[in-house]
């Protein structure tokens, strides 16, 4: 049985982390998910030795931490025995396979792994004819499509997505795209999506990709709870 990615409504994931700093603000800040990518043309690829210092180092300054995110690994038509591999060296608890492939073999290969896997839909498909892969996803995540696997900062069509969160059902979505701290409460209340998933939008105009913005982590923190407090009818913390 895979593994399970729930988490209370709505998450948040933070993608493309390169740096051991990066990992720590988001144990520290109370981030539900992490995505690391794995994919070599991305300027956020994470080479799996490299991968492996880092995530040591994080764990190293901070041997006692109380949380850690879960970790999801994104791939691009990557061979199965390289994911494979990077499920063992990551512990990761997800894969989210990108590409041409069919995602069929990924689902299998999770299912035998033991880990979730992330369905992606790209744009803005006919909802009439989506249907789940199998094995069933533990999560569908929404982004734009556009030249590249994410991470551009381009803005998925909230109004589809909110009739994607509904058509989808009870399957947990998410949405990625074009989401920072100034509009995520925004999204959240109009998709009413499981959780929001973010590269760029963590991080500081102009930065490097990959080095995330530990102000904006908090204040995506920060709006999550608030959405999860008005969604139990308290306030927040």
């Amino acid at each position: 049985m895979a593994a399970s990615l729930a988490v209370a409504a709505p998450g948040l994931k933070v993608c493309g982390l390169t740096r051991a700093e990066d990992l720590r603000a988001c144990a520290e800040l109370g981030v539900d998910m992490v995505g690391l990518n794995f994919w070599p043309g991305s300027k956020r690829f994470l080479e799996l030795d490299a991968g492996r210092r880092v995530l040591e180092q994080a764990r190293g300054e901070h041997p006692a931490a109380r949380f850690e995110p879960a970790r999801v690994g994104v791939f691009v038509d990557a061979p199965l025995d390289a994911v494979a591999a990077h499920v063992e060296a990551w512990s990761l608890a997800a894969i989210q396979p990108h590409g041409d492939a069919p995602v069929e073999p990924y689902a299998a290969l999770a299912q035998r792994l033991g880990v979730a896997w992330v369905w992606v839909i790209r744009g803005t498909p006919a909802l009439e004819r989506l249907r789940l892969p199998e094995p069933a996803p533990q999560l569908v995540l929404l982004d734009a499509a556009v030249p590249g696997y994410g991470g551009a900062g381009h803005r998925t069509d909230w109004d589809w997505a909110a009739q994607a969160v509904i058509a989808l059902s009870p399957t947990p979505v998410w949405i990625a795209g074009g989401i920072h701290p100034g509009n995520v409460t925004e999204v959240l209340g109009q998709v009413r999506p499981a959780g929001v998933d973010l590269a760029s939008g963590a991080e500081l105009s102009g930065a490097r990709q990959g080095e995330k913005d530990r102000a904006a982590i908090a204040a995506l923190v920060r709006a999550r709870d608030h959405a999860r407090a008005s969604l139990r009818g308290k306030p927040a913390d």
